[in-house]
């Protein structure tokens, strides 16, 4: 079992010059990671940055001289939005002889590749996917989620905002029709009133206004939200639709409509698309806000990196989630000199690192993460050459709303 102790002690490692290695190979071709992403349809813009993550990682880590000596190639794949796409893209890696996979965001992508990962003997970190599936009913010991799943970091969230904001007592919920997200929204009400009824109060949760995936008009539920009498409300949408629904939600003046407004996790997208009509305040989840991460030289230097690629200081938190991942096969390659999935599985669950996100560290039991969760508060300033900036930063220990583990077993 993986306590708060083991999860907040790490290591600094090099990854240049990990731990020594059983045997070293001094072979001069490459160690290839296929990466299978979403780079078209309305979750490209999440792929990016996870592509952006992952390449600056293999930049970083050549630039002091390769794992071993080795040099790493990553290998790129469309998903194309799609379950099939991902079992495309994974089947060519798979045949081509790729060991070592990163694959995300969405959930199905994820979940169609899952049941090969053990036939075809290949070590997959899952970039941040969020949903209990992935570490519950279809766990396979071939995978590590590298992400924070619903109850850790939405019921967190939930916990948070009761926790600051005691006054808000009623609460509209948005989300696309899709279980993954159904999963955070549950995660967040569950939080909610866990810690409202800990200080003995109650709370009333609206149910939740679907919406139509990769929609372009948002109207009519947004006109549903704003006469739906709530004082709070947390939007679960994801990408391309997010920026669609707040753009379209600045007619009807949002922003002024609740006292409080919560988004799930497209943070800083956000603002960034709005400009300088970004909402007056918006609460978001993050995975990776490196202006919060203090004595992180990991983190420091990944953000330098990113700026210089994408002259922009505020990245993406799949970007550094990304990082991580190909920092963790890259520590455990490095501290076994091999590649083969029964040498790298139980190096991974054994090891910790310094990563970009804070300490790199898995729960053996189910290979799930528990970072340290972040939450920023952002929103309009004239002040700004932006329009917007960030107000405020909030870090809680992910290890304490982690649920329990039941590999192979759906959560009850």
């Amino acid at each position: 079992m993986l306590d708060r102790r083991h999860f907040m002690l790490g290591t600094t490692a090099v990854l240049g010059t990990a731990a020594a290695p059983k045997f070293l190979r001094a072979q001069s071709e490459p160690i290839r990671i296929g990466l299978i992403t979403t780079l078209s349809g309305p979750g490209q813009i999440y792929g990016q940055y996870i592509q952006d993550g992952c390449e600056l990682a293999v930049d970083l880590i050549n630039a002091r001289g390769g794992v071993n000596g080795q040099p790493i190639e990553l290998i790129v794949r469309d998903d194309r939005n799609s379950p099939d796409g991902a079992l495309v893209a994974f089947r060519e890696l798979a045949g081509d002889g790729v060991k070592l996979f990163a694959q995300g965001t969405f959930t199905a992508n994820v979940l169609a590749t899952l049941p090969l990962l053990e036939q075809n003997d290949v070590t997959m970190m899952v970039v941040g996917t969020s949903s209990l599936a992935i570490t519950h009913q279809n766990y396979t010991r071939n995978m590590f989620r590298l992400g924070y799943s619903s109850p850790m970091c939405f019921g967190g969230y939930g916990h948070l905002m009761a926790e600051r904001f005691p006054e808000i007592s009623n609460w509209a919920m948005v989300r696309s029709d899709v279980q993954s997200l159904k999963d955070i929204t549950d995660a967040f009400e569950a939080g909610m009133r866990a810690k409202a009824a800990a200080d003995g109060r109650e709370v009333n949760m609206q149910e939740p206004i679907l919406v139509p995936y990769n929609g372009a008009d948002f109207r009519n539920q947004i006109s549903q939200v704003t006469n739906s009498g709530a004082e709070g409300l947390f939007n679960c949408l994801q990408g391309a639709d997010a920026i669609t629904y707040y753009k379209q939600a600045r007619s009807f003046q949002m922003d002024k409509q609740f006292k409080l407004m919560c988004d799930s996790a497209n943070e800083l997208t956000v603002a960034k698309a709005l400009g300088n009509k970004m909402l007056d305040s918006l609460w978001s989840w993050t995975g990776w806000y490196p202006q919060a991460a203090e004595n992180n030289p990991t983190s420091d230097a990944l953000l330098a990196a990113y700026i210089e690629k994408r002259d922009d200081p505020y990245p993406n938190w799949f970007v550094g989630v990304a990082h991580d991942c190909i920092a963790t096969l890259a520590e455990a390659i490095g501290s076994t000199g091999s590649t083969a999935a029964a040498d790298l599985i139980p190096a991974i669950e054994a090891q910790s690192f310094q990563g970009a996100t804070g300490t790199v560290a898995f729960r053996t039991e189910d290979h799930s993460f528990a970072g340290d969760l972040t939450y920023i508060r952002f929103g309009k300033s004239e002040s700004s050459e932006t329009g917007w900036e960030v107000f405020e930063s909030v870090q809680m220990a992910g290890v304490d709303f982690l649920e329990p583990a039941t590999p192979g077993r759906e959560l009850q």
